[in-house]
């Protein structure tokens, strides 16, 4: 089995899978370069200061389409499509309810989240005044993050981009109004990305509020149980970006302990752009638990070992490209905050740049394998390794290193932090295996029973017509061999033949690589033909003229699967159309 299908879906998510945790980290970039070039170094302090809380909101939004998207693809990798709408109806219900909270109680108590966050008397009505504009968008933001992690699964990506784009443009256009043209302060900071959320949920909106969408809010649908496996499948990734929350607090009283405003000015730049960066070896690793989900859900071995080695190779490898790049570009980076040459926040920024990108690729391994490991329930490792990477691993080196070399020490805390939790994943596949995980197979610590053995399956990939003409006898030679009557041989090595054709002849798409992965598996007696291709979609379980034309020799085999009781399941998935027979 050659598979394209999996590299091709892998790259094709990764764009929406960035851009999900692009959001907040670019309007920070916004916020920031207006606040250092039209309010001032003080105002970087504030943002910096507030940083932990994108990350609290990070974890919540974390926590619920996290959870969801898990579910939502492993009950789609089980034909299960009608349960999915349950997942949506309590994820929009509960986010509704979640982010009207969060916006009540910034309204009436900034100052006393200012001084919780730890901004003293200096910053206390700065920083209080920001919160105050930021809050007006908190619905809409945890909203429409909620709503772009679903548009992937109706294969919507383009409505998220231009609402993502939308917010941006509506961002950098209010920070210029309120702030350069109104002179509105800290407050026109935070309202302008409020506005900019507004955009970003409303155009996203359109696409539930037509009809139209597969997914849809219906509170019938809902099974009360799937909130509690939302939160457990959901936990991981927040946890994670809790610690990130609580290791940010962590980070900013070692700053402003060993190194002052300085050094926070310089740590809010590095962080408000570290969170656009971070985006792709996040985009990286979410890839692997979105299309690892479906495949864990259809027990598919090889399909799992394909998107692993696709993100080691693939993933990790663009990561370290743009690692490179960032250190390459510390200079200018750091000249859009601050272009004193002389001054030591300058220095403290350029050191930044330059070395927090070497802890990324560490980073994205371990998050991508912690990511695979939670698709296979290996549920004590993942937490364990989230509050390592998250929290304990970098502010145990900043404590140690930052008296002894100021924000040199904070920067070299990010590498040392990352080593620390990739050893412990390392530590983990050995002890699973009883040696060291020198495979990729070894290191993907499969359960044991997981998926049909090598021997009970046959895999088969087809790029073209010629290759469809010699399946039916594959699968004819492969039924055999398991001893399947030959009413049921028959009936297999047609069905695939025609199916394969079909896709093939109605399917593939002019000027475009399209591929079809056919897997024939002897599952306790019965033969499961699964097909997955990323043609155009089409569902021949529901098509009346796979069944209805008047020659009886068109589609016989499909037809002799119909009469013996077989059952046909379809669904499309992140643009994959996923076809099973069983026999």
């Amino acid at each position: 089995m050659d598979s394209k299908i999996i590299p091709k879906l892998y790259m094709k998510l990764l764009p929406i899978q960035i851009l999900l945790v692009i959001i907040s980290g670019m309007n920070g970039i916004i916020d920031n370069v207006f606040a250092s070039n039209f309010i001032g170094k003080d105002a970087m302090a504030v943002t910096g200061i507030f940083g932990p809380v994108t990350n609290f909101l990070n974890a919540i939004n974390a926590l619920f389409f996290g959870g969801a998207q898990v579910l939502c693809g492993k009950y789609l990798g089980r034909r299960m499509e009608e349960r999915t709408k349950s997942i949506f109806t309590i994820d929009i219900s509960i986010m509704i309810i979640v982010a009207i909270l969060l916006t009540a109680v910034s309204e009436a108590v900034p100052s006393a989240l200012a001084s919780a966050l730890g901004a003293n008397d200096d910053l206390n009505a700065e920083l209080a005044s920001y919160i105050r504009g930021y809050a007006v968008g908190l619905p809409f933001f945890c909203l429409g993050t909620q709503f772009t992690a679903f548009l992937q699964l109706e294969h919507k990506e383009k409505l998220s981009y231009i609402s993502i784009v939308s917010m941006f443009i509506s961002n950098a256009f209010f920070n210029w109004l309120f702030i350069a043209a109104f002179d509105m302060g800290l407050f026109g900071l935070g309202l302008s990305t409020s506005i900019g959320n507004m955009m970003f949920f409303l155009i996203q909106a359109i696409h539930y509020l037509s009809g139209k969408s597969v997914l849809k809010f219906s509170l019938k649908h809902i099974v009360r149980s799937d909130l509690k496996d939302i939160v457990i499948n959901g936990i991981p990734g927040a946890s994670t970006q809790l610690c990130i929350f609580v290791r940010g607090i962590i980070i900013i009283h070692i700053i402003k302990h060993f190194i002052g405003y300085d050094g926070l000015a310089a740590y809010s730049a590095i962080s408000s752009f570290g969170s656009v960066y971070w985006a792709v070896p996040a985009g990286v690793t979410s890839a692997v638990i979105v299309l690892g989900s479906v495949y864990v859900g259809d027990e598919d071995r090889e399909g799992l070992k394909t998107l692993m080695k696709t993100f080691f190779t693939r993933g990790l490898g663009i990561v370290i490209a743009v690692s490179a790049a960032l250190s390459a570009l510390c200079v200018p980076l750091t000249m859009m905050f601050f272009r004193d040459t002389s001054a030591d926040v300058y220095h403290m920024t350029v050191l930044g740049f330059m070395l927090f990108p070497i802890s990324t690729p560490v980073s994205a391994f371990t998050v991508g394998l912690n990511n695979y490991y939670h698709c296979q329930y290996h549920e004590k490792i993942v937490r364990i390794v989230s509050v390592i990477d998250g929290l304990i691993g970098v502010c145990l080196f900043s404590i140690i290193l930052a008296p002894l070399f100021k924000m040199t020490g904070i920067w070299i805390a990010q590498i040392a932090g990352g080593l620390m939790s990739a050893t412990a994943l390392i530590i983990f596949a050995t002890l699973y295996n009883h040696s060291l995980p020198y495979t990729l197979e070894k290191l993907m610590c499969f359960p044991e029973g997981f998926g049909v053995s090598e021997k009970d399956r046959i895999d088969i990939s087809v790029n073209s017509m010629d290759q469809v003409i010699n399946i039916s006898e594959q699968v004819w030679g492969f039924c055999k061999e398991h001893n399947v009557d030959a009413k049921r041989t028959n009936c297999a090595s047609l069905s695939v033949e025609e199916l394969a054709g079909n896709i093939v002849r109605h399917g593939f798409r002019d000027g475009k690589k399209n591929s079809i992965d056919i897997r024939v598996s002897y599952v306790k007696g019965d033969i499961v033909i699964s097909f997955k291709d990323d043609c155009i979609p089409f569902n021949p379980a529901q098509a009346s003229q796979l069944f209805d034309s008047d020659d009886k020799t068109h589609n016989v085999g499909l037809r002799l699967a119909s009469s013996i009781g077989g059952s046909m399941n379809y669904q499309n998935t992140f643009g994959l159309n996923i076809l099973t027979i069983r026999i």
